[in-house]
């Protein structure tokens, strides 16, 4: 499996089901590597990943990420293998302990997530699977930021996948794991050189991740403060999560990340303009410009 070429990744929770499929193929059109999207309180993932594979022929898709706390390791597994089976070399199982404020709207208990993860990908490996099995177990990968889900995840998986991160911390992943596992690096674009239009726009996206404390600890070690979180956060604190300008501007964070040791860097084509419907949606414009 090849990931060198750089990937798509959509919040697919904002778009219907035509809306994902024409993203979906224009991204395979347009020679994007990879497919990548959340799982947050609606769609099922893997029925969507299936969605997406029966309609594309080359493009890879991986759930970015699949929420551990929502299905036994048993069930996480066999969903997996059975894309593996069907789409051979095109999925990858991407997994994550999530948020405690979603879970908390789904009435699950967030406690001791490391623990957790390290118990259910034990669980993961040794469940049974009768029906014929893939010519390869589909690479599993952690959604990691902080030093002991680093470990654990170059430890027991593939690698990690990573959101909302800079070059900087791109560096010290690659530092942490070692020089064979992957980082598969999620970074948010906005095709727009205004920067009080860029900055404005970005501040509404980043805003939730200001209210994770795992994200507030990782965003510390890179030198920023409480002063950088205030206020929908600092013009410095928005510059290093969002890469927005125009497009080779933008290219050049992407080849940041790739020379600071990313396997691979999928972006996020966000608007700086139009309705809060209309700005949900992947701008096809900048996915146009960007296109490997």
């Amino acid at each position: 499996m090849n990931l060198r070429t750089m990937g798509s990744y959509a919040v697919t929770e904002s778009m219907t089901a035509p809306q994902i499929l024409d993203f979906a193929t224009t991204a395979e059109k347009l020679g994007y590597g990879a497919l990548w999207f959340p799982e947050a309180l609606g769609r099922d993932p893997f029925a969507l990943a299936a969605y997406i594979l029966g309609a594309t022929s080359e493009i890879v898709v991986g759930t970015g990420i699949a929420n551990v706390w929502k299905r036994e390791p048993s069930a996480m597994m066999g969903a997996g293998r059975t894309l593996a089976e069907m789409y051979p070399d095109r999925f990858i199982l991407g997994i994550g302990i999530s948020h405690g404020p979603m879970l908390s709207q789904l009435g699950i208990k967030y406690t001791k997530p490391l623990s957790f993860m390290r118990d259910y990908l034990a669980k993961m490996k040794s469940a049974p699977y009768s029906a014929p099995r893939p010519a390869a177990d589909p690479p599993i990968i952690v959604a990691a930021l902080l030093p002991k889900m680093l470990q654990l995840a170059a430890s027991e998986t593939q690698g990690t996948f990573p959101v909302y991160i800079t070059p900087e911390q791109t560096a010290r992943i690659r530092a942490a794991i070692g020089p064979e596992k992957w980082i598969c690096v999620q970074q948010v674009v906005m095709l727009e050189r205004d920067a009080d239009k860029a900055r404005r726009a970005a501040r509404a996206i980043i805003a939730f991740y200001l209210g994770l404390p795992n994200y507030l600890q990782s965003l510390r070690t890179l030198g920023f403060n409480d002063s950088d979180f205030a206020s929908g956060g600092s013009d410095r604190l928005v510059d290093a999560m969002i890469a927005w300008g125009d497009e080779p501007k933008i290219r050049d964070r992407i080849e940041a990340h790739y020379k600071a040791g990313a396997t691979h860097v999928s972006i996020t084509c966000v608007r700086s303009e139009g309705s809060a419907r209309e700005r949900a949606l992947p701008d096809v414009r900048a996915l146009e410009a960007l296109a490997p």
